[in-house]
């Protein structure tokens, strides 16, 4: 390994460290990730371990990853490995993200974008602070939902930061945070104090809710903090990658109580994301041309972090006075199979056989769905790739493919690194 991650120690010198009180955090996280790059099969993700970095913040570590794409793949694979030995909020960010372990006043309604697909969410946030006084609120909870990127975390925190001009107490914490503090209140036998901090809240905000499936304490203390609050007309505004009735591991009468406030979908359209592009463009000093604005627009996804990130590269990368470079590449189906082999861990060879195990069908599906997106190859042709003659069987995997996009936001965030890696 190259990275400067693993070449801060001498070889051996952290393969002892233990968590605990006293202990060097930094270097406890270094001698696990260590262990994890040494028995991960998939070079892919041994290579999105090499990317990444950590900061020291006060007394907190944050894993910093190069991009949107490598840090879903950290969050999927390799993150759970490390939480289940740590019990500390373990950021993962990339370096256009900034650090929040609470309300930032950088996030605002004022300087958050507004178009056909978020209007209905932020306005609703806006009339359910307007209303915080009154003794019924018009919507309570609000449930935004969205892809990474949309803007959930600003709104949020506008929303947060409204309330707190008005005089009221907020909170803001994601998932992983409170059920750290859940855990820590029962260890030292505080959980009574835990409990009465949170009733006494004005506002409570929480961010990406689905982290807390399988934490049933967790989930039975928001629970009943989230009642007291609901009875006593207090706001809470919770943000999530998927809808209500798509969360795993979370209890129904929690899902119940989510369903019967406002739900809504965070969305950027294409009006939204040129005008996106073109503050970013003016954060970053570079010229607002729409040339330049619409090679972005077709060259990144409807991510607000991807976006910066994109152009954050155009800026050190770009010669001056010279025109921005071609579209993104077309990868040859030989690239698209060897990123899916090395992303799944499953030798090449076995994507181009028929098989009945089901991890290694749905990645020999991806494949097939990759090369007739990426590559337009007739159906026939993908199917001689494959060694199989009727072209049904490739239709099929490309349907399926697409209909479990459409239905999975986790699953959609998987393809879309996919093509993100094959087109960089």
């Amino acid at each position: 390994m190259t990275s400067d991650l693993f070449n801060n120690f001498a070889d051996g010198g952290v393969g002892n460290v233990q968590t605990g009180e006293g202990v060097d955090l930094k270097k406890a996280l270094l001698s696990k990730l260590k262990e994890i790059y040494n028995n991960l099969d998939s070079p892919a993700l041994r290579e999105v371990i090499e990317k990444c970095e950590l900061e020291e913040f006060e007394d907190k570590v944050v894993i910093r990853v190069p991009d949107e794409y490598c840090k879903f793949a950290f969050l999927k694979e390799i993150y759970p490995r490390l939480k289940s030995e740590f019990n500390v909020p373990l950021p993962v960010l990339t370096p256009s993200e900034d650090i929040v372990f609470e309300l930032s006043p950088k996030y605002t309604f004022k300087n958050f974008i507004v178009g056909k697909g978020n209007v209905y969410a932020v306005r609703a946030c806006q009339v359910a602070v307007e209303n915080l006084r009154r003794k019924s609120l018009p919507f309570n909870p609000i449930f935004i939902y969205g892809k990474v990127g949309v803007g959930k975390t600003h709104l949020l925190q506008a929303t947060g930061n409204k309330a707190l001009e008005k005089g009221f107490k907020v909170v803001y914490r994601s998932s992983i945070d409170f059920a750290e503090e859940v855990v820590s209140a029962l260890k030292e036998g505080s959980i009574g104090y835990l409990r009465e901090f949170y009733k006494n809240v004005d506002v409570l905000l929480i961010d990406d809710i689905q982290f807390m499936a399988g934490k049933e304490r967790t989930q039975l203390e928001f629970f009943n903090i989230f009642n007291h609050l609901y009875q006593n007309n207090k706001l809470v505004v919770i943000a999530s990658d998927r809808p209500p009735k798509r969360l795993k591991d979370i209890m129904d009468r929690l899902v119940n109580r989510f369903e019967g406030g406002l739900v809504t979908e965070l969305k950027i359209d294409e009006v939204v994301k040129k005008a996106i592009i073109r503050e970013k463009l003016i954060i970053y000093g570079m010229p607002v041309d729409e040339g330049i604005i619409e090679y972005i627009a077709q060259n990144t996804g409807d991510n607000v972090r991807e976006i910066e990130g994109f152009i954050a590269r155009l800026k050190i990368e770009e010669p001056k006075g010279e025109k921005l470079g071609p579209a993104l590449k077309t990868p040859s189906p030989e690239e698209i199979l060897k990123v899916v082999s090395d992303y799944y861990g499953i030798p090449k060879g076995k994507l181009l056989k028929k098989t009945r195990n089901r991890k290694i069908s749905l990645a020999r599906q991806v494949a097939i769905y990759l090369i007739r997106e990426l590559c337009g190859l007739p159906l026939a042709k993908i199917g001689r790739i494959f060694g199989v003659t009727d072209h049904t069987s490739v239709l099929y995997a490309i349907k399926k493919i697409s209909a479990m996009i459409k239905e999975d936001n986790e699953f959609s965030s998987e393809v879309d690194f996919l093509k993100r890696r094959l087109n960089l």
